[in-house]
């Protein structure tokens, strides 16, 4: 009797071991397989080239962008450096520097001793105050013989010519000069030469800005063959 029982429960708990023993692979099966599959689809062409396609169009995007930046930013140096050189230029033209240079003889007339004079400096709105250089004057400038002198003058807004007039004895019309701003280069100085019995310009004037001028200037200018 005890021998009968004891084959059923051995057979049975023989069962239970086995239906484990098969579980326990079908799980680990079923969970190895779900990995592969897991893993092949990571490593997908199609998956790997849908991410390559938004990274890149990310990163264009984003180079498109950086590339706006840049041209918005040289757009505004450029616009800063025209607007500061338009100052400068502007500022430039608000002074002028003239460079005096007489001659040994200057102011010597028909004689060989040169002598002291002085010279007028006006700013002109028209031409017909030529005539007042001397009650108009910005600046008087004693002139030496054979000295050098140089002076920065400010220009008024509304001037559009600067005269010029040094008291020569024997001369007046050679004496005395009606320049047109807009003829100067303001590059360099205006540079006047006082000879004996006039005075001409030597340099400070852009002949392409005011042809007529340059050439009322030339003639203006031809050598005197004596004092009068």
């Amino acid at each position: 009797m005890s021998k009968c029982m004891t084959l059923p429960m051995a057979l049975i708990a023989t069962g239970c071991l086995l239906s484990g023993v098969l579980a326990g692979c079908s799980t680990d099966k079923l969970s190895k397989s779900n990995d592969k599959v897991s893993a092949m689809a990571g490593e997908s062409p199609t998956g790997d080239a849908m991410s390559r396609i938004f990274d890149n169009g990310k990163n264009s995007a984003d180079l498109q962008s950086l590339k706006a930046q840049l041209e918005q930013q040289q757009q505004q140096l450029a616009t800063m450096s025209a607007e500061q050189q338009a100052l400068q230029e502007k500022l430039k033209r608000q002074q002028i520097t003239l460079s005096i240079n007489p001659t040994a003889n200057a102011n010597a007339g028909r004689t060989k001793i040169g002598t002291a004079s002085t010279a007028y400096i006006a700013f002109l709105e028209e031409e017909g105050q030529f005539t007042d250089i001397e009650a108009l004057a910005a600046k008087e400038v004693s002139i030496i013989p054979n000295r050098e002198s140089s002076l920065t003058v400010n220009i008024p807004q509304d001037a559009r010519f600067i005269a010029i007039k040094v008291g020569l004895r024997y001369t007046k019309k050679r004496s005395q000069l009606l320049i047109p701003l807009a003829s100067l280069s303001f590059d360099t100085p205006l540079a006047l030469n006082i000879g004996a019995c006039d005075v001409s310009i030597t340099e400070g004037i852009d002949p392409a800005l005011e042809p007529t001028f340059t050439t009322k200037l030339k003639y203006y200018q031809q050598p005197l063959v004596s004092c009068s």
